[in-house]
């Protein structure tokens, strides 16, 4: 009896996490940084700073990157058997996260060091995507608040 309430639970909790990750903001987030960076390399070729767009972009792409494989890895829970919701699936999306977020502090470190710019228009791409790192690195924050949560639960086996 306790084998069918744990597998019905464990089903419940996996079928929840999966919709919850369709939910996910870090969609929105990976939105915003696309349009942001489309918009930077159209503009690089006429701007007097082009090394500085190019490093934003390039930082824009690796959020991206980061982004997109995290999504991926979101499909481990479709692949893995429902009752079996292992630990080590669960840390690993919540070291990830954990990257993710310090590779994004490193980047709004990185965009508040800059203190001149040639060209206006670089400063405000700057400024922009300050705040859109700020904002993802929120929420990030709170998907690793629900992974920690998935981590947790699954421990109480």
């Amino acid at each position: 009896m306790k084998k069918i309430i744990f597998l019905a639970l464990s089903m419940v909790l996996a079928w929840s996490f999966s919709v919850r990750a369709l939910e996910t903001t870090l969609v929105d987030a990976r939105g915003e940084i696309l349009k942001n960076a489309q918009e930077m390399k159209k503009y690089s070729g006429t701007s007097r700073d082009p090394v500085l767009l190019n490093s934003m972009w390039d930082s824009s792409v690796m959020a991206i990157s980061q982004l997109d494989a995290y999504f991926s890895m979101l499909g481990i829970f479709n692949t893995i058997k429902k009752g079996n919701l292992e630990k080590t699936t669960v840390s690993y999306l919540i070291n990830w996260l954990n990257q993710m977020d310090k590779t994004t502090e490193l980047n709004i470190k990185s965009l508040e060091a800059i203190k001149s710019t040639t060209d206006a228009r670089s400063k405000v791409f700057a400024l922009k995507l300050k705040d859109i790192f700020s904002n993802l690195k929120a929420r990030i924050a709170q998907e690793l608040q629900i992974v920690t949560q998935l981590a947790e639960s699954t421990q109480k086996k």
